[in-house]
């Protein structure tokens, strides 16, 4: 009896497998600065944590800082700061794991003296997720970064001038 007692059961073939509920990445992100004339595209960082509610739905804030380049090649060297949180859906597969997200928040734009200051933004986009351990993985991503600010400071209200820059990243990301 003793013996038969500290066999372990075999775990049930119904039991849904479990899975990562949160996640924090970081990475190197490339982003357009279209709302800026004669200006190069930026380099900067981006991070954040995801949080999910279940296997294909979560969410996730996430921070941008590009800082003006001394390698850059335009008349002006602005600097984008981005600050965007929203809902996450997922496609997960066996070491792969799609995503799609709208993200909502602002865009500060600096050294160019742009109207309004700061912004609001939203992004639209997705990438990949490729599991190397069983807590680590490699993303790659890419949005469409929509923002509104205008170069006139006679126009301190509404902003008819809508931006779309490309954001690109590249990083990690650490499931726990």
């Amino acid at each position: 009896m003793s013996l038969a007692g500290q066999v372990a059961k075999p775990a049930a073939a119904d039991a849904a497998p479990a899975f990562n509920r949160y996640e924090v990445f970081a990475g190197v992100d490339y982003i357009g600065a279209n709302q800026v004339k004669s200006s190069s595209a930026l380099i900067g960082g981006n991070g954040g944590v995801s949080a999910k509610l279940v296997k294909w739905f979560g969410g996730t804030v996430d921070f941008g800082d590009y800082p003006a380049s001394a390698t850059s090649n335009g008349l002006v060297k602005p600097t984008v700061t981005t600050f965007m949180a929203g809902p996450e859906f997922y496609i997960p597969a066996d070491n792969i794991t799609g995503f799609f997200h709208v993200l909502m928040g602002g865009e500060h734009t600096g050294n160019v003296g742009s109207t309004p200051n700061i912004a609001f933004a939203y992004a639209v986009g997705g990438g990949f997720e490729y599991a190397v351990k069983k807590h680590w993985a490699v993303r790659i991503s890419g949005d469409g970064v929509i923002s509104s600010s205008v170069l006139d400071p006679d126009n301190q209200g509404f902003s008819p001038h809508r931006h779309v820059n490309a954001r690109a990243s590249a990083g990690v990301a650490y499931r726990f």
